[in-house]
């Protein structure tokens, strides 16, 4: 995997998922951390995202089997790989909603990933002001009434893919970054964060029928492939 390519990996929840088998990739504190969860959609839902995180990795370096990878966390409390301290160069990111997991694995780049499924009960009007620049609200406003619930899914997940990315979390409103969506290219049309935080590559996807899937890798000229291989 060159330092120019991401891969971006998603995949459904199953039930039975948290189970842990004889020869599962999860290390003996993830199934620890899994079985602590009370809720058994919860479980399933750690236990998929981190084969997926694995099983992407291993992807990007084959010599690594998955259950080899040993993760830390960085002073901002995000996953990274310790080892092998030799592929410490491969960053990663996780997001998971309703019966989804999603991963991005980059090289030498930082990178953001955000899976969300569109759904009618979230108001989006009251969140708008909240989410949007003012720009975005008035293009929210004139979309006809069945594209408006999509397009304002597409907004939240590219921009909190970007803010995953650039490592700021909510300390960096997303008012404050305003994009162009409604294809599979999204476009960063102002930061206020300055120069530095433009230099991303954009990608989003309609993903398992009715998921939204969006990516941030930093480079102008990142080759973004998502991934439909079967996982070990």
């Amino acid at each position: 995997m060159s330092g120019s390519v991401a891969q971006v990996w998603c995949a459904s929840v199953t039930a039975g998922a948290e189970a842990a088998t004889r020869d599962d990739v999860l290390s003996a504190d993830e199934r620890g951390r899994s079985a602590r969860l009370r809720r058994a959609a919860d479980r399933a839902a750690f236990a998929t995202a981190w084969r997926l995180v694995r099983n992407a990795l291993s992807a990007a370096e084959p010599a690594v089997s998955p259950r080899d990878w040993r993760f830390l966390r960085s002073a901002l409390g995000r996953p990274e790989v310790d080892r092998p301290g030799w592929a410490r160069g491969l960053h990663f990111n996780l997001s998971h909603t309703d019966g989804l997991v999603a991963c991005v694995v980059a090289r030498d780049a930082r990178c953001g990933v955000d899976v969300e499924r569109p759904r009618p009960s979230v108001p989006v009007d009251r969140l708008a002001g909240a989410v949007l620049s003012d720009r975005e609200r008035r293009d929210l406003a004139g979309a006809p009434p069945a594209a408006r619930q999509e397009l304002f899914f597409r907004y939240w997940t590219v921009k909190e893919a970007y803010l995953k990315a650039i490592g700021t979390g909510m300390r960096f409103p997303m008012t404050a970054c305003e994009f162009e969506v409604g294809d599979s290219r999204p476009a960063l049309r102002s930061a206020a964060a300055g120069p530095d935080h433009r230099l991303y590559t954009f990608r989003q996807w309609t993903v398992h029928r009715d998921g939204l899937l969006a990516v941030a890798v930093r480079g102008t000229a990142v080759d973004v492939q998502l991934c439909d291989r079967v996982l070990r």
